[in-house]
This record gives structure tokens, sequence and C-alpha cells, in this order.
């Protein structure tokens, strides 16, 4: 009897709906800060390149992050030494 039941549970499920197609990646969805970019980064000191992929969203707040970096005081350990 359970084995039966089992079968008709996986019948039913697996006649459902299908799933929509993934979206491919890069593709603009309803928001636009969700729109993948990939650039080609070069690591210091290297020739080596990679692929570095990021939203416009995360690219945004990286953009920030370094501005507010740049902006806060840093120690200058030379210049008090004499």
């Amino acid at each position: 009897m359970r084995r039966i039941l089992a079968a008709g549970v996986l019948v039913f499920v697996a006649c459902g709906p299908p799933l929509p197609p993934p979206r491919p990646l890069g593709t603009p969805g309803t928001d636009p800060d969700d729109e993948l970019v990939c650039q080609d980064e070069a690591t210091t000191g290297t020739n080596m390149v990679r692929s570095v992929c990021l939203t416009r969203a995360q690219i945004e707040e990286n953009r920030r992050a370094a501005q507010d970096w740049e902006k806060r005081p840093h120690n200058d350990t030379g210049a008090s030494k004499k």
C-alpha cells in the first residue's frame, strides 16, 4: 500500500508544470543593478589575467568603499620621526 501511495505522489510531482528556463548570465533582469558585468583584471606584479564578474550594485559598493578609505585619515609613521 505504501509503495502505491509513494508511486502516486511521485507521478503527481513529476507531471507538474515545467520549470522556467534559467536566465543567462549577464542579461538584465527587472532591476538594472542585477546586471552582471565581467572584466579582465591583471594581478599586480604579474601578467596573469583573470575574469571578475560583479553586479552593478557590487561595483558601486566597492567604489564607495574605496572613496571612504581614501577620505579616512591615515597615520604617517615616517613624518613623525626626527
